[in-house]
């Protein structure tokens, strides 16, 4: 995982020779084998920079993936060096018009759909490693300002959306990180990012609160009684994945809730990655898409999202499914933060972890302090739809002991067994407590420390 921190430098001069302090320097560096759940600590040391000598405008690369970006549309192409296997037309912009609300998106009746650039992209590499490479792709899109007066239709009027995409690979790390930035002056539309997967199949995985579902990439079928048309676009939380069970695309994100699985005339399946849904009421009447109102109307300007957005999100390509793929998913959902410090004189290691949890199945959810104050409480989750046996334990640091019991709490942090009982002797095994979880369960254990 690239880590990233300003650093002061004392020695830059002022216009009188004195040092100033105030200039900083942006450091990145791959941080390896951070414990989970923990930390590590480094020491930055001033050497030789290392160049490469070979001229790559257009191409990045590391050990495990080739990125190229495509001259005349800027959509991405990723080789994956231990496979073989080529994904192109990745990072495609795709904009409709909206005519909804903010409850529920309705396209106009006459659609103008815009996925490609005015003009040719802007290529280049801005950063060459060592850590990590990054290419640059600047487009600008001409989408219509907004609907006409009938709102049927999208304008004939223009607006020019400039769009900037920095997709990085970082040495070590087995993805693609991907930051779009977008100017929005249009009105009344729907942006999105598509991402061909090459992969035939009839379902997605996504992950949800406390789980992860399978869904048809079909939309549900309308029998007429639905009080809003059916569609296929549906919530996620850090992924959706699709796959064969042989091979899949991963697309992790950031703070981007919605998604929709489309099937191409070749029966492969593209991810559409919802960045903007631009509209200016609350709720409307007139919307083909829903029955009735949802709400009060209300104009929303604020809603139509004028202005610069930036957005980040992360390609995975794998084999096999989903569970192969999804902790890097979470690694890019929850990086690792720096911190500088100065020298000094405390007692913890450079290294050390806060808990272990096996298998990799079971999740962290949280590790916070108990309510009440006096204990420590780890809650986990199983993410896989079998049941899973595993088992998770608190680790000691310097100046405090280990726990001196367990007990299982609900959600509540209230026990599960009767009040005062711990977990029976045989549910802990040198300060490991085995946990059994259903499909999606949530487990949650109090540990009380000396």
């Amino acid at each position: 995982q690239l880590l990233e921190r300003g650093l002061r430098s004392p020695v830059d001069p002022r216009p009188d020779g004195r040092p100033s302090g105030r200039e900083r320097v942006i450091a990145g560096f791959v941080a390896e084998e951070v414990p989970a759940h923990g930390y590590r600590a480094y020491r930055v040391e001033y050497g030789q920079a290392r160049r490469e000598t070979r001229d790559r405008r257009h191409e990045i690369e590391n050990e495990y993936f080739r990125v190229t970006a495509d001259p005349a549309d800027g959509a991405l192409t990723v080789e994956d060096r231990r496979t073989g296997a080529v994904l192109s037309g990745l990072n495609r912009f795709v904009d409709g018009g909206d005519r909804g609300d903010e409850y529920t998106y309705c396209p106009p009746e006459t659609d103008e759909l815009v996925d490609r650039p005015s003009k040719p992209p802007q290529v280049r590499v801005i950063e060459r490693g060592p850590a990590r490479w990054t290419l640059e792709v600047v487009q600008t899109y001409s989408l219509p300002s907004g609907l006409t007066e009938n709102r049927d239709a999208r304008s004939p009027q223009r607006a020019e959306c400039r769009i900037v995409s920095r997709a990085s690979l970082c040495r070590g790390v087995a993805r693609i990180d991907i930051e779009t930035e977008v100017d929005n002056r249009a009105r009344d539309h729907r942006l999105r990012v598509h991402f061909p997967t090459g992969v035939r199949t009839e379902h997605t995985h996504a992950e949800q609160h406390f789980g992860v579902l399978r869904r048809p990439v079909a939309p549900p079928e309308d029998d007429g009684t639905c009080p809003e048309t059916p569609v296929a676009s549906y919530p996620q939380k850090s992924f959706v994945d699709v796959s064969d069970g042989q091979r899949g695309l991963t697309v992790a994100n950031r703070g981007l809730p919605e998604y929709e699985a489309l099937q191409e005339t070749d029966g492969t399946v593209t991810i559409a990655l919802t960045l903007l849904r631009c509209v200016g009421w609350l709720s409307r009447t007139d919307i083909r898409t829903r029955r009735g109102p949802a709400a009060p109307s209300m104009e929303t300007p604020g809603a139509q999202m004028p202005g610069r957005w930036t957005f980040h999100y992360s390609l995975i390509p794998h084999g096999s499914g989903w569970e192969t793929s999804f902790r890097e998913a979470h690694r890019f959902a929850r990086p690792l933060r720096a911190l500088r410090t100065d020298r000094g004189a405390g007692d913890l290691p450079p290294e050390g972890s806060l808990i272990e949890i096996e298998p990799p199945a079971l999740a962290l959810s949280s590790l916070k302090i108990a309510e009440d104050g006096d204990a420590i409480v780890v809650r986990v989750y199983n993410t896989s739809d079998a049941p899973q046996e595993g088992r998770l334990r608190l680790l000691p640091w310097p100046g405090r002991l280990p726990h001196i019991a367990a007990q299982m709490v609900d959600l509540n942090e209230e026990p599960c067994l009767p009040a005062g009982t711990a977990l029976d002797p045989a549910d802990v095994d040198d300060g490991w407590v085995r946990l059994s979880a259903r499909p999606n369960q949530i487990l949650s254990v109090r540990f009380r420390t000396a």
